[in-house]
Parts: C-alpha cells; sequence; structure tokens
C-alpha cells in the first residue's frame, strides 16, 4: 500500500488504482494519518534531491563576478543581466522558503467536518466496512448502513435497516449504538453481534456472540431494554410488542457472513428466509403443512438451483419460479409446493 501511495502522490496511477486508493483512505484516520506521512517523506526527497543540485555558494560567487565585469558595460544591458542572476539566486533562496511552507502545510492537522455516510447492499451481496473508531461492519444482502465519518460526543451511532454483523471495537468512554426500525436499538460497549432488522420484516432478530448488548424496545408506549448473555438469541415481535430469548446456535445465526449458509435443524420457513435474503428471492410457502419440517446441512458458495435440488431430493417439496406480469415486486419469487 505505500508503494501504491507514492505512486498515487506522483500522479502515476491508473483510474483503479486512484478509486482504490481513496476508498481506503475513507475507510479509517489511521490510513488517513499514514497517507499524511508518506506526503512529508515524499516531499521531503524531493525537496533533498533539489537542494543537492543547486550549490548555492557557486550561484553567489558567479553573480559577484558577472556584477564586476558589467560595472562598466552599458546600463541597460547591466540591468538586464544582474535581473536575470537576481532571478537565480531568488530561485536558491526560495527553494527553503517554499520546503517550510509546505511542511507546515502538511504536517498542520485538518479540520475534519463530519459527514454522513452510507453503504448500501445489493439484493444477493454481502459488503464489510471499517468504521471511523475502526468497527467492523459485514453487511448482509439488501441492507443499508449509515454512519457519520467522525464520532463525536459520548455515543458511536449508527442506524441500520437489514442485517449486520458488528465486531465493535471496545471504548469504555464511547457507548457504540445501532438503531434500526421500529423504534429498536442495541447498544454496547465492545462486543460481537449479528443484528436482523429488516424495514418490511414481522421480527427484529439479536445474536449475541460475545460480550454484553442491551436491546432496547418500545413496549405499550415505554422503552424497555433486555441484557442479552453470550450465546443468547432475541426475538422481537413488532406487532405484539413483545421480547422471547432463546439459546442460539452462533455458527447458524452468523454463517452468512463467511459466504456459508450453514442449517442445523433450521425450520423450512427460517431456512428459506436465509436463502431469500442471501439470494434477494422471496419464497411462498402453499402449504401450512410444510413449516413443521427442517433442514441440516451446510451450503458454500453454490448457485439457488442447486440448494433447492438438495432441499427436493431430502424433502420431495417442488420449487418453480412465478413469472406473472401482473406481479410488480423487486425481488423474483419462488413457489414452493
Amino acid at each position: 500500500m505505500e508503494e501504491l501511495l507514492l505512486r498515487y502522490i506522483e500522479g502515476k496511477t491508473s483510474v483503479e488504482e486512484d478509486a482504490t486508493v481513496e476508498k481506503w483512505m475513507q475507510e479509517s484516520e489511521d490510513n488517513r494519518k499514514l497517507m499524511r506521512n508518506v506526503q512529508r517523506i515524499s516531499f521531503a526527497a524531493e525537496m533533498a534531491q533539489v537542494a543537492s543540485e543547486v550549490d548555492e555558494e557557486e550561484e553567489l560567487r558567479l553573480l559577484h563576478s558577472k556584477m564586476d565585469g558589467l560595472k562598466m558595460s552599458g546600463g541597460k544591458r547591466r540591468h538586464a543581466a544582474i535581473g536575470r542572476w537576481m532571478q537565480r539566486v531568488a530561485a536558491v533562496m526560495f527553494i527553503p522558503l517554499l520546503g517550510g511552507w509546505l511542511y507546515l502545510y502538511l504536517t498542520r492537522e485538518p479540520k475534519m467536518v463530519p459527514q454522513m455516510m452510507e453503504v448500501k447492499t445489493s439484493p444477493g451481496m454481502t459488503a464489510k466496512v471499517t468504521l471511523p473508531d475502526s468497527t467492523v461492519v459485514v453487511l448482509n444482502s439488501s441492507s443499508v448502513l449509515t454512519y457519520s465519518s467522525l464520532f463525536t460526543g459520548e455515543t458511536r451511532e449508527v442506524k441500520l435497516s437489514g442485517e449486520a454483523f458488528f465486531s465493535v471495537k471496545k471504548d469504555e468512554k464511547k457507548r457504540f449504538v445501532v438503531h434500526t426500525p421500529h423504534g429498536t436499538s442495541a447498544v454496547v460497549y465492545g462486543t460481537k453481534f449479528n443484528i436482523d432488522a429488516y424495514e418490511g420484516s414481522q421480527e427484529v432478530l439479536t445474536t449475541l456472540v460475545e460480550g454484553k448488548v442491551g436491546f432496547s424496545f418500545p413496549n405499550s408506549g415505554i422503552k424497555k431494554e433486555v441484557v442479552l448473555a453470550p450465546g443468547q438469541k432475541l426475538t422481537y415481535d413488532i406487532g405484539q410488542e413483545s421480547i422471547k430469548l432463546a439459546k442460539a446456535n452462533v455458527d447458524v445465526e452468523t454463517s452468512w457472513k463467511d459466504g456459508r449458509l450453514y442449517f442445523y435443524n433450521t425450520p423450512l420457513e427460517q431456512a428459506l428466509r436465509s436463502l431469500g435474503k442471501r439470494y434477494g428471492v422471496e419464497f411462498i410457502l402453499r402449504k401450512e403443512s410444510l413449516k413443521k419440517n427442517s433442514f441440516t446441512g451446510v451450503f458454500v458458495n453454490q448457485r439457488l438451483d442447486r440448494i433447492l435440488e438438495h432441499f427436493s431430493l431430502a424433502s420431495g417439496y417442488r420449487f418453480r419460479y412465478i413469472k406473472d406480469k401482473n406481479i410488480d415486486r423487486e425481488k423474483q419469487i419462488i413457489e414452493v409446493y
């Protein structure tokens, strides 16, 4: 990266490399500090090279010699020659002045103005984001994360619509708050947890991997909070405004962030929901009895049609894509019967 930054400063990078560097600089304050250090090193090297090519004493000696030789010459010629040599002397003297000014300019700490940042993932895609405090967030399909380019004050606040896995940088002085739809939120200091809070869903799900999370939710107009222990999964029913805590299979709940789909005695409806998020589709169960079955299996970077073949072989269920011009939906619909 240091080599790429040097070429970027020298203007020798391609358009793709420019985009790579600029995205890297946006990821954290540490990256921006490294860029400033590379700029200083590059500038110092250039100034040293310029200084080594200019012999100041020789330039001044030649100037005196020329001036002595021109004392008896014509006025216009004398003034023109002196002017040219004074320009050379001025250039020699300007180098350290320019160096000092640029050093002060490059080493000053810029005043950073917080800006709101937004990261969106397309259906069937995931993305990893590093926040200003070095917290790492992995976004699932069709999710939106909004945050400030600088965390100021006593809290670090982000807004999530969708699903994300958070590895929060520990900071005892600044709480980390994730605001989710329907007036819910999660408050942490340093931990790893998963939140599933899509805008159109009837539930908000939170699974704690390690650390401590306080889940806040509205209940009859009153704000309440439930604290999760590691290995617990919380389900908040939006319509009923009720909470259910249960022991979680952490590997199952968070496998999506590693590109895997891990089912362990997982109810069919929940398994299809995971497939829907991963591949940007929507499943419709034609029979209520289908919800009674469950599946176990691991799929790594496989196409959806191949996964559905495994489901069919294991259960006898059939799947078909619905192509109805009268249905106006963004997602492809798959019927299960």
